[in-house]
């Protein structure tokens, strides 16, 4: 049976620009932040490993994130040692070499999989290929499915995930300044329409030359916030999900 409640960490933060062995260690000891105030998901903001840092990608192959990256080990060890689930945001060069923008799911036995943005923005199109996301996984008997980014402007990607099962779908972005009603109508609208709790975690303060709006947080199966972030500043956002609110819809 799966938990009455579960408890989520939503990461607003700001990395090291393309430093990928920080940005682990960083995330590495938030995740035991979060697991210390009872979290078991976690969620970082999209390409959090190096930053939104595209020009950066483009010029520093170490910045990919390879199959089984010894550089997430820092990760993997607080997952195991946490109990804890977490998902990041990294570019990733696949086996087969494709470079994509990804979501690694980190279990809490420390197995990685990898979840693939699927649709694209703006310049993204010329240096990233679109891949698939993830099936749902689970998360003490919830079903999370991930959307990234712009995946959670497309209505059919969470209807997917819902389709699937999902109870929970969480969005790892970057929303920037004068997105704040754009941001809010999407994670409400795909909680609503799906009648699945939404999770955002988005970035703290600027990368890539964009100024994030902040305001990561919950809504539940209503369309109404649980809980966000008033701003942009750094914060570790920790919100309850209720199933029972769940429940009154299914």
């Amino acid at each position: 049976m799966p938990a009455t409640h579960l408890r989520a960490a939503l990461v607003q933060a700001t990395p090291i620009p393309g430093d990928v062995d920080a940005n682990a260690r960083a995330a590495a000891v938030t995740i035991a932040l979060a697991a210390e105030r009872g979290a078991r998901l976690v969620v970082f903001p999209e390409l959090f490993l190096t930053g939104y840092e595209l020009a950066h990608l483009e010029a520093t192959p170490s910045a990919w994130l390879e199959e089984a990256d010894a550089r997430l080990e820092p990760v993997r060890a607080a997952c195991r040692k946490s109990g804890a689930t977490v998902v990041l945001g990294a570019a990733h060069r696949t086996r087969a070499g494709e470079r994509v923008i990804a979501a690694p799911i980190v279990g809490p036995g420390g197995d990685v999989a990898f979840s693939i943005k699927e649709h694209l923005h703006g310049s993204e199109a010329s240096m990233f290929r679109a891949g698939a996301p993830c099936a749902p996984f689970e998360v003490l008997g919830w079903r999370v499915a991930v959307g990234i980014c712009f995946d959670v402007a497309h209505p059919r990607h969470a209807e997917s995930a819902a389709r699937q099962g999902a109870d929970v779908y969480v969005a790892s972005s970057l929303y920037w300044r004068g997105e704040e009603r754009r941001l809010d109508l999407h994670l409400g609208a795909r909680a609503m329409d799906n009648r699945v709790f939404t999770a955002l975690a988005n970035y703290a303060g600027a990368t890539g030359g964009h100024v994030s709006v902040g305001m990561s947080g919950a809504w539940d199966p209503s369309g109404d916030v649980v809980a966000r972030a008033e701003g942009a500043a750094e914060e570790l956002v920790v919100v309850e999900l209720d199933r029972t609110k769940l429940m009154k819809y299914r």
